[in-house]
């Protein structure tokens, strides 16, 4: 869900302690801090009470818009992703770096696990301080948290802001203090490697699954897929929905068209139960309902509406695997299933490409997680 827009910049040294997976306010209170919150203003952060003296603020040896130093059209092999999900201290070939990151909220249960991927990494390897800030999904408050950081002297920048219309001044401001950047997808940031989901190929993977799951436990039947969709974040996002829906069309290959139902979610929870109660109003009171959408947020929200609609027949595929979906799948083990993202892998992937970056070393264009479905029956889902 997405707070009041409130910006809150954090300076996490080498030696500090992280942010908790799954916290529920916008700084966890395991993270030790030597800046503070403010709440003047949309767009007011506030900046350490110390400064690295070792961080000079000197320009990288990328160019400006990742050069050769990004390689176009390349995605991450296996080998290359699990390089990057454990980053150690052979990237240090400085005595220090500090990393800006910006991130989209502070309390929602997935990006809390990638910020701890992030910070633990950063706390590991010991050359690095995080500056963190976060948007709240607000593109002025990300644009502004960037010029801060970028005021801040840091040699690079870990992008998790999420709404594709701001990434382009995200790429400008960059490129004008010569910094070189990685995104957390989100959104694509043009010019600079992305680091997540291998987005459609993930979305159909857990699209087949679900489909399948349908296919065994209601043999004889057409479902009706419900699917969480979020245009506004750009094709990213869109390959999410797509995913999912061209997954389910390969078990399902005579599936009506209008058996696939688009809900407009925003990426939150409470305006995807909200729309999804509008679009059962098409679907028959005993039909097979298949859920699924861009994120566990999401999916919960679809999964919602569909029990205060009183249906039986629901199948459920959260994508992201954070805290917030286990216990979903915890709670109702016989219908909800999650497919696991590894988030922790994002952050700390993150951490590798932008200091690859600073360092000079190429990365390819895409660093793309596919993932695996967990059930209750999982231990790393983690149900008693």
């Amino acid at each position: 869900m997405v707070l009041p827009i409130l910006v809150a910049s954090a300076v996490l040294a080498a030696c500090s302690s992280t942010a908790t997976g799954g916290g529920s306010s916008s700084q966890s209170s395991s993270e030790t801090s030597t800046g503070s919150e403010s709440t003047s203003g949309s767009t007011s952060t506030s900046e350490s009470s110390t400064e690295s003296s070792s961080s000079s603020g000197t320009e990288s040896s990328s160019s400006s818009s990742g050069g050769s130093l990004v390689l176009e059209g390349q995605t991450a092999t296996q080998a290359q992703l699990d390089e990057y999900s454990n980053p150690t201290k052979a990237l240090c070939k400085k005595d220090s770096y500090t990393i800006g990151y910006d991130v989209f909220s502070g309390s929602q249960a997935f990006a809390n696990l990638v910020t701890k991927g992030l910070t633990d990494s950063a706390n590991e390897i010991g050359c690095v301080k995080i500056i963190k800030t976060i948007d709240n999904m607000d593109g002025p408050t990300a644009i502004a948290n960037l010029k801060t950081l970028i005021n801040q002297k840091i040699d690079g920048f870990v992008d998790f802001q999420v709404l594709d219309a701001f990434q382009g001044a995200v790429a400008e401001n960059l490129a004008s203090a010569k910094i070189p950047g990685v995104a957390i997808v989100g959104a694509d940031l043009p010019g600079w490697p992305d680091v997540g989901a291998a987005n459609f190929d993930a979305a159909k993977a857990a699209g087949v699954y679900l489909a399948q799951k349908s296919k065994e436990k209601y043999p004889n039947q057409q479902p009706y897929a419900l699917v969480g969709a979020e245009p506004e974040s750009g094709k990213i996002i869109i390959d999410r929905y797509e995913g999912a829906v061209a997954g389910i069309k390969s078990v399902y290959t005579d599936l009506p068209a209008d058996h696939v139902i688009e809900v407009q979610t925003g990426g939150e929870q409470n305006k995807a139960f909200d729309n999804a109660r509008s679009a059962l109003s098409a679907v028959p009171k005993d039909a097979v309902i298949l859920v699924t959408g861009v994120n566990d947020e999401v999916v919960a929200g679809l999964f919602q509406a569909t029990q205060t609609a009183d249906r039986k027949n629901v199948l459920v595929n959260s994508f992201g695997g954070d805290d917030f979906a286990f216990q979903q799948v915890c709670k109702y083990p016989d219908q909800y299933f999650a497919h696991y993202l590894e988030p922790l892998k994002w952050g700390q992937s993150s951490l590798s490409v932008i200091l690859n970056l600073i360092n000079g070393d190429p990365v390819p264009k895409t660093i793309g997680i596919v993932g695996t479905d967990v059930t209750a029956a999982d231990k790393v889902v983690g149900c008693k």
